[in-house]
């Protein structure tokens, strides 16, 4: 059910569940829509949930109606208030599982923002919500730390490709986000075997392979270099377990970008376990994008 009319203006979708609970992803988003032109749809997903006895406290599909205008209605006056009004915006609330509901808005937005949550000893972590939407998305789906704030890191974006810089749309996205920004480029590659098979391997290979990588990578960085002139490309080619050289990346990153296939590119929802670790993990905000 929509409060304000639709629009054709490009939209950045954003998941929210109450006031005051998602500020770091509504600043986020506010960032991006100034920057893009944009429309910023504040999306609340009513879910009733199902919880044991008694009945009474079960969440009805009457109570959900009540409950989803106030929401959007109190976070619109939110919103509102951090961008002094400045910032296009129009507000919604769908019944459904959030993740399916922001993956179906996912079509007709240019991108989706969702927010890491705290737990315990500083660790942050995605639940089922975001790794739901990131494999099923029809467009980048970004996950923002709690703690983030505009300019609160260097303008740097790290972007984790494969062996020869693919997949090829997760590059260009990264290009394109960094020269929008006006941040550094640094493209990742690591990689790294079970262990005994990296002690013996590696022996032998490490240093060829590494400059082998560089080249490869420099190849595949060349055309979207000439694309956007004024990036800044850097490349780091590491003996590590991937995931571990995003997540420490983005100590000092503002953003990582990664691909949503893992180890399974055939299967067309996979997410994949570098994904789904630096999802959880990263101190940055996190971009999913969809590959094939």
């Amino acid at each position: 059910m929509n409060t304000q009319p639709e629009t054709t203006t490009p939209r950045i979708v954003v998941g929210v569940t109450g006031p005051g609970r998602e500020q770091a992803a509504l600043r986020y988003a506010a960032e991006c829509a100034r920057r893009d032109d944009a429309e910023v749809v504040l999306v609340h997903a009513v879910h009733p949930p199902y919880p044991a006895p008694p009945p009474s406290v079960l969440l009805t599909l009457d109570a959900a109606a009540d409950v989803g205008p106030w929401v959007t209605q109190e976070v619109g006056r939110e919103f509102k208030e951090l961008t002094a009004g400045a910032v296009a915006y129009r507000t919604t609330w769908r019944e459904g599982p959030p993740a399916r509901v922001l993956a179906e808005l996912s079509h007709d937005a240019r991108l989706v923002v969702v927010q890491h949550r705290h737990r315990g000893l500083g660790r942050l972590f995605t639940g089922s919500t975001a790794n739901g939407l990131a494999s099923h998305a029809a467009c980048p789906v970004v996950s923002v730390p709690a703690d983030w704030e505009p300019g609160s890191a260097p303008r740097e974006v790290v972007v984790g490709v494969h062996e020869e810089g693919g997949p090829r749309e997760v590059l260009e996205t990264a290009f394109a986000w960094a020269a929008d920004t006006g941040a550094t480029l640094r493209v990742v590659h690591a990689w790294r075997l079970d262990a005994v098979y990296d002690d013996i391997i590696t022996r032998r290979v490490t240093a060829q392979w590494r400059d082998e990588e560089k080249r490869l990578l420099a190849d595949a960085v060349a055309g979207p270099a000439e694309r956007h002139p004024d990036v800044r490309v850097e490349l780091e080619v590491r003996h590590q377990w991937p995931s571990d050289v995003l997540v420490d990346d983005s100590q000092a990153a503002a953003l990582v970008v990664v691909g949503r296939h893992g180890s399974r590119p055939w299967e067309p929802h996979h997410l994949g376990s570098i994904a789904r670790t630096v999802l959880r993990e990263a101190r940055s905000p996190v971009m999913v994008v969809p590959v094939g």
